[in-house]
């Protein structure tokens, strides 16, 4: 039988969300300089490589359905209060997927590292592709407010390349596995041995 979320799992999931967002931004903000380059659409994929480890953290801790998906929904009513709402219906679906993944199983799935990896990469995936659905739908007039001529042009490219999305949804997934991977390394050795995470 699949425990519940009770009222503390979800204050863990709004702090813990919250946190992933800050190493994100802070993560996109050091890669600023190289934004309006060829490695732009590679910039999630990096994001998600430090977030893993504490998306883990927070996966193992609760070891419970709906985790993802909460974490989505965070995520986008964050870009929501930004001036972002697409993003809201955007992060619900990329968490859905993710969840899709943990679906099958006894329960005991929201505490497996491999598969909690995997639904974080899948979700991932989706979120690397993030920026350039708001030029699909707010078109190029809407990154006049944000972004100069050189990352507009940059952006738009990208957007409109379906070998840079496709390159750019594997490499996240790929980067993602890989922090993932790190991350459950370093769950192993100083959280679970310790009886911090059960």
């Amino acid at each position: 039988m699949r425990a519940r979320l009770k009222s503390k799992d979800y204050i863990l999931i709004g702090v813990f969300s919250i946190l992933i967002y800050i190493v994100n931004a802070i993560v996109g903000f050091a890669l600023t300089p190289v934004m309006a380059t060829a490695a732009m659409p590679l910039i999630s994929g990096i994001c998600l490589f430090f977030s893993a480890v504490v998306y883990l953290i927070m996966a193992m801790k609760i070891g419970k359905r709906g985790v993802l998906l909460l974490l989505a929904v965070v995520t986008g009513v964050i870009y929501t209060v930004m001036g972002v709402p697409l993003m809201l219906p955007f992060f619900v679906l990329a968490g859905l997927l993710g969840e899709a993944v943990l679906w099958q199983g006894d329960g005991s799935q929201y505490r497996r590292l491999k598969r909690q990896a995997t639904a974080y990469a899948v979700y991932g995936a989706l979120f690397g592709i993030g920026a350039y659905v708001t030029v699909y739908v707010y078109g190029s007039d809407y990154l006049e407010k944000m972004y100069d001529e050189e990352m507009r042009g940059s952006m738009l490219e990208f957007a409109h390349s379906p070998a840079w999305i496709v390159g750019s949804m594997a490499f996240s997934f790929v980067l993602t596995l890989l922090g993932s991977w790190f991350g459950a390394k370093l769950l192993n050795k100083h959280f679970i041995k310790a009886g911090m995470i059960k």
